[in-house]
């Protein structure tokens, strides 16, 4: 009998929404625990951590200190290491603060600040080792699964390297750009099923860039006449993807 993988799922810094999207799988999800042996998940009980682990997967970003020192032991003891959804891959919402004034915004929402960590905020990759990004804010649970079998499995999971454009319901009828709006959608990587584009709201680059490193001016090609640097920058920031959009 083949043995079941021992797979971890983890939250540091976040909001926790991805995991809701993993429990939304329902019954899927309740047949994909019954695969592997889940060696921890603090959602479902408050277990001794194991040893080692097949598969860590991480929701979140390193804040505190201890978000830091679990994130280096689960390192240790991984084969693989997931990071899971846009703070785990680009640094998410909490990294808007890198690009403002981060001593005023701490002292703007504690009272007494001292003590309280504010270290610049960075995606896994920038402090560990990563094997495999599952991107988005909040990931796709269609995808999600499809990865998780795939390792079952025993392969290599890949996510396809093609736009947001790609999967996008308007693209023959009634493409954000073509109405002269702005949309990120032919610089992200695709997976999500566009439900941005769908729901008429413009593509704002959670699942981060198709190509790192496009530069401003290729960006600006790709988007068009719509294309206005400040408003441009400022949507990137959203998730913490600016730096690696742009060169």
């Amino acid at each position: 009998m083949k043995k079941k993988l021992k797979v971890a799922i983890l939250a540091l810094t976040d909001c926790e929404g991805c995991i809701i999207e993993i429990f939304n799988l329902g019954d899927r999800f309740l047949n994909l625990l019954s695969k592997i042996e889940l060696a921890d998940f603090k959602l479902f009980e408050d277990s001794p951590e194991p040893p080692e682990y097949d598969i860590a997967i991480v929701e979140g970003c390193p804040i505190t200190k201890r978000d830091f020192r679990r994130l280096k032991e689960t390192r240790r003891k991984s084969k693989i290491l997931v990071a899971l959804g846009a703070c785990a891959c680009l640094g998410g919402i909490a990294k808007i603060k890198n690009y403002s004034d981060k001593k005023k915004i701490i002292d703007y929402v504690y009272k007494k600040p001292q003590g309280i960590d504010n270290p610049d905020v960075r995606a896994l990759k920038e402090h560990v080792k990563v094997d495999f990004e599952i991107p988005g804010c909040p990931i796709n649970k269609e995808e999600f699964i499809r990865i998780m079998e795939e390792y079952i499995e025993g392969k290599t999971p890949t996510i396809p390297k093609r736009p947001v454009c790609f999967e996008c319901p308007l693209k023959n009828n009634g493409c954000l750009l073509n109405k002269g709006k702005i949309c990120f959608g032919p610089v992200t990587l695709a997976g999500c099923a566009a439900p941005c584009p769908q729901s008429g709201f413009f593509c704002d680059g959670c699942r981060g860039p198709l190509k790192e490193k496009i530069g401003l001016d290729i960006l600006k090609i790709r988007l068009r006449e719509n294309f206005n640097e400040k408003e441009a920058l400022s949507i990137l920031e959203r998730f913490g993807g600016k730096e690696y959009f742009i060169k």
